[in-house]
């Protein structure tokens, strides 16, 4: 009877076929990152603070509206205050970009070779603002890295990106992605010289209409020492958006 449970016991592990846990591709881990970051409609508030390397701070507030349907990724801020810099608006639409500045009276289409210029005085370039805002990572970074690890005892997964374009400020991005939350934690920006230029952290994820969100965000530049936190006040995923929004005729109206 022994050696018949015996036998029973090894057709069956033969039998039953093991389940193994699929590997997730660290491209996998990119598209959902920015299918979490992205919404196909968007309004928020935020202040924005700059603080420089001797911890002197202007705090300025700013509106983003963010519109992704289909292949179309636009994205409008305009600086509400103060009033050095109120009525100052930046509009996106896919990989094109303008400024509009109220003291020049006219809008000035941002070419490719100056996208890697400064925000409005903050650590963030103007290629962070077209990642970050609206058109994501994954058209244009390839993955070179990936693993599983932790960070401050959370699950994260590692990438390592390159940027596709040539003509980007970095060679390398390190990104650390919540495995829950699929937000990004941290990313260490690597400048051309190998070494690491800036460092983006995110903080206070909370839930806001069934999405995860990211409540404060700090830019630190790692060789000046300035950095710029941005502080999201409000957050809506259901505005009433209207297309001509994201036109240069909006952007020239200012406040």
């Amino acid at each position: 009877m022994k050696k018949l449970l015996i036998f029973v016991a090894i057709i069956a592990m033969i039998a039953v076929p093991r389940v193994y846990a699929v590997p997730v591709s660290g491209e996998a881990v990119l598209d959902k990152m920015d299918a979490t970051m992205k919404a196909e409609r968007k309004y928020m508030e935020e202040e924005m603070v700059l603080v420089t390397a001797s911890g002197a701070e202007r705090s300025r507030a700013v509106a983003v509206w963010n519109k992704n349907v289909g292949e179309e990724e636009m994205m409008l801020v305009r600086f509400l205050g103060p009033a050095n810099v109120k009525g100052t608006g930046f509009l996106m639409k896919n990989d094109e970009m303008w400024l509009y500045l109220p003291a020049l009276g006219k809008v000035k289409r941002i070419a490719g070779s100056a996208k890697q210029g400064s925000f409005m005085g903050s650590d963030l370039s103007y290629e962070d603002m077209e990642a970050l805002g609206s058109a994501g990572f994954s058209a244009t970074h390839q993955v070179k890295a990936f693993k599983e690890t932790k960070s401050e005892g959370t699950a994260v997964y590692q990438l390592d990106l390159v940027p596709l374009d040539p003509e980007s400020s970095y060679s390398k991005l390190e990104i650390l992605v919540h495995q829950e939350l699929y937000l990004p934690l941290q990313i260490i920006y690597y400048g051309r010289d190998g070494l690491a230029m800036k460092k983006l952290t995110t903080f206070e994820h909370q839930q806001v209409d069934g999405r995860w969100v990211a409540r404060r965000l700090q830019m630190e530049d790692l060789k000046k020492g300035s950095k710029t936190v941005l502080k999201v006040n409000k957050v809506d995923f259901n505005p009433a958006v209207d297309d001509s929004v994201f036109s240069t005729r909006y952007l020239e109206r200012g406040i």
